[in-house]
């Protein structure tokens, strides 16, 4: 039997500074609630690009228009509950209790895909320029390296399952820092020897029969002008990218983390651990520096940059 109803004005408004869009699911104004969500998303997808981030930064003509927006739901859910149409059918979404369900459907749903599958992560450094450069965000997979958490806090240790290959770029935890997220290129995992010299990177792979320090193909793409910066691509396992050197500054040999039984620049990787660098090679500190990476503490593998 049909029943008139009219959504509650003072709930839409509540509804509306707390969840924004999703308060037109419970006023019956379905297509409002998508209007606002490509609005959110629209002004998220602007921040991502230095072109528009400075509107939205503190100081910029656009930086208020988040709270506009949430001021515009209140406002406009208020006030088509208060003009409501009492002849217009219920639709079942348009319940107080199915509109926070569908919250705290989507919210979970962005939180486990955040912690167990996909996460952003945004570059702040250039060390691993010329890949990933300050302001570049990049998509990680995290699914089966065991590694889990959101917004950094701690959700779940498993055993990894996933593979790294030489040539992947990794977010991890630095050893004796795990409150830190970093992100380097992988060169070596466990068994193999390292050598690196007057800026070139030779490998020994941990294989039987595998050529002792095989010089990595390096191929000058730019070279160094004024800025002394050279840039080149780099082959390893038939992964190709670029990397880019410091022609004018020496190695910092002197302070290379020193491993016990090997010379200075050469590492062997134990079991379980991995090697890392960043593509900028002359402003990267890396495992040249500090060591090797376990493997319990790979968060996940970059699988898309933007």
């Amino acid at each position: 039997m049909y029943t008139e109803w009219k959504p509650n004005s003072w709930i839409a408004l509540l509804f509306g500074l707390l969840f924004q869009p999703f308060v037109f699911l419970y006023v019956n104004r379905p297509r409002y609630f998508f209007f606002y969500i490509a609005l959110t998303l629209g002004c998220i997808f602007l921040t991502q690009y230095p072109i528009s981030a400075a509107l939205f930064s503190e100081g910029g003509k656009a930086q208020y228009w988040p709270y506009a927006i949430t001021i515009a739901c209140a406002i406009h859910a208020y006030i088509l509950s208060a003009n409501y149409d009492v002849s217009q059918k219920r639709s079942w979404w348009a319940k107080w209790w199915t509109t926070l369900l569908s919250v705290i459907a989507v919210y979970s749903s962005v939180v486990v895909t955040k912690t167990f599958f996909y996460d952003v992560y945004s570059i702040p450094a250039a060390s691993m320029s010329p890949a990933l450069n300050p302001g570049d965000h990049v998509v990680v997979s995290k699914h089966g390296f065991g590694n889990y958490s959101y917004a950094g806090i701690p959700v779940l240790q498993t055993k990894s399952t996933a593979t790294v290959q030489r040539g992947d770029i990794v977010v991890f935890r630095k050893p004796e820092i795990e409150t830190t997220d970093f992100i380097k290129r992988v060169i070596a995992g466990p068994g193999d020897k390292i050598y690196y010299l007057h800026k070139r990177l030779y490998l020994t792979r941990a294989c039987d029969g595998c050529l002792e320090y095989e010089l990595i193909d390096n191929v000058e793409l730019d070279k160094a002008a004024e800025s002394e910066i050279s840039q080149y691509q780099e082959t390893l396992d038939r992964q190709k990218y670029q990397i880019q050197q410091n022609t004018a500054k020496p190695d910092l040999i002197q302070h290379y983390f020193r491993q016990q039984g090997m010379r200075s620049g050469e590492w062997l990787v134990p079991a379980g651990h991995y090697f890392v660098m960043g593509d900028n090679r002359d402003n990267s500190l890396d495992s040249r520096y500090w060591g090797f990476v376990p493997e319990q503490n790979i968060v996940g593998k970059a699988v898309y940059i933007f």
